[in-house]
């Protein structure tokens, strides 16, 4: 068997594997060769001498005898390296996230926030104004197979769904984006009762009615000051909203048999964990602005560590067009062939949820790529969304210039045509 380690890239910001097994557990077959020779020539020698090497030879082997693991696949970087063998003996216990050193914190902290925005959208004019403090998808679990151990950097809209998605995918960094600026703020009454909890169990408890002073408390020691008041006041607000929804998410995982930091002690160890080294920033950031989103993309790169999962929800429904800025955002994402983009199609009418989709992060640059996709319905058919089947579905054809072209030429000319009618022949907008 050969033994070796994960070695970090130039650039890459590594995490510890601790928990290694001892050398004996890696040395298994040579200890049976050297002492079974042994065994076999002194067999014949004198029976006090003999039963003393067979009682060596037996604790040997079974301290050599390791647990059977699944190993975790080593994780790659930007640029392809020279392929890892990693021993079946290692322990595959969730990775202790180190903090960042002084000029990785610097980079990682780099991007500057945006301004609020002056409007929050919404697929319709009735979901507008809302503030999504929580995740309303049923089905999330449907990502678990498509992102787990991915590792990388992480970079999502939402709120609770950014842990779900953290701990399956084992993120090295993660920046928790939202135009919202309450949702960022969120996001700190969070980080507190992480660092206040040591299970998965007691982070629940803490967003409970019968343990909010134990929560508040926790948020004025993470908070001193004004700083405590105000994200005490923003978890009074939505303490029984939160608590709602992470019971239901705890519930529905469980029930699917799926891990997570609500019902699974090695995600929540390592999202927890992720999040006391540093390694998890709340910005504020809008994906159809420039700015912050590129800046991210530039610390990524700085850093070495392509962005593996990109969450986007459902802000791509919220577009009559795809802002431009959008597209430059994406494209300046530095993602390698591992990296996908997570969204959620929003068919609530139909299922009281909506349609999980993937699509690998380079194949969805390509598309923005091209000037005639104008909207997620270009690039994902609204057949395929409202097509029979399971959760998840997953966008992999290359597009079609030509055809992208004529499709925008008929929009074209059918925006045109409706222009020159009168308002009163017009049809209403969608509510």
């Amino acid at each position: 068997m050969v033994l070796t380690t994960l070695l970090p890239r130039p650039g890459r910001v590594p995490l510890q594997q601790p928990g290694r097994a001892p050398l004996q557990q890696h040395v298994r077959a040579p200890l049976r060769q050297h002492i079974r020779a042994p065994l076999q020539q002194h067999v014949r020698a004198a029976f006090g001498l003999a039963v003393t090497i067979a009682g060596l030879f037996a604790c040997s082997r079974a301290a050599a005898e390791p647990p059977v693991i699944s190993p975790r696949p080593a994780p790659t970087g930007l640029a392809e390296a020279p392929e890892v063998h990693v021993s079946s003996d290692i322990s595959t216990k969730p990775a202790v996230a180190q903090p960042l050193d002084a000029r990785q914190r610097a980079l990682f902290l780099a991007p500057a926030a945006d301004e609020p925005a002056a409007e929050l959208g919404g697929v319709t004019e009735a979901r507008k104004g809302q503030h999504y403090v929580t995740g309303n998808e049923r089905t999330l679990e449907a990502f678990y197979p498509r992102i787990h151990e991915l590792g990388g950097a992480y970079v999502g809209v939402g709120s609770d769904q950014a842990y779900v998605l953290l701990g399956w995918s084992r993120a090295e960094l993660a920046w928790l984006i939202d135009y919202d600026p309450v949702v960022v703020e969120l996001h700190a009454v969070y980080h507190a009762l992480f660092a206040a909890a040591a299970t998965p169990e007691r982070f629940l408890a803490l967003w409970q009615r019968e343990h909010k002073a134990d929560a508040i408390a926790a948020l004025h020691a993470a908070y001193p000051g004004e700083l405590g008041r105000r994200r005490e006041a923003l978890f009074r607000q939505y303490r029984a909203r939160v608590a709602k929804r992470l019971g239901e998410l705890q519930s529905t995982m469980s029930a699917a048999a799926v891990p997570s930091f609500l019902n699974g002690i090695d995600e929540y160890t390592y999202v927890r964990g992720l999040i006391q080294a540093g390694r998890v920033r709340a910005l504020l950031a809008d994906l159809g602005r420039d700015g912050a989103v590129r800046e991210v993309a530039a610390a990524a790169r700085r850093l070495g560590t392509p962005v593996r999962v990109v969450y986007l929800s459902n802000a791509e429904q919220y577009w009559e067009l795809l802002p431009p800025a959008f597209r430059t955002n994406l494209a300046a994402l530095p993602v390698d062939e591992r990296s996908v983009v997570l969204r959620t199609l929003l068919t609530w009418e139909t299922n009281k949820d909506y349609r999980y989709n993937a699509q690998p992060a380079r194949n969805y640059q390509r598309w923005l790529a091209i000037p005639w996709v104008e909207t997620i319905y270009d690039v994902v058919r609204r057949k395929h969304i409202t097509a029979p089947g399971d959760d998840l579905f997953e966008t992999t054809d290359l597009p079609d210039a030509a055809r992208l072209r004529r499709r925008s030429e008929r929009r074209a000319q059918a925006r045109l045509q409706l222009a020159e009618q009168p308002l009163s022949e017009q049809p209403p907008p969608a509510l």
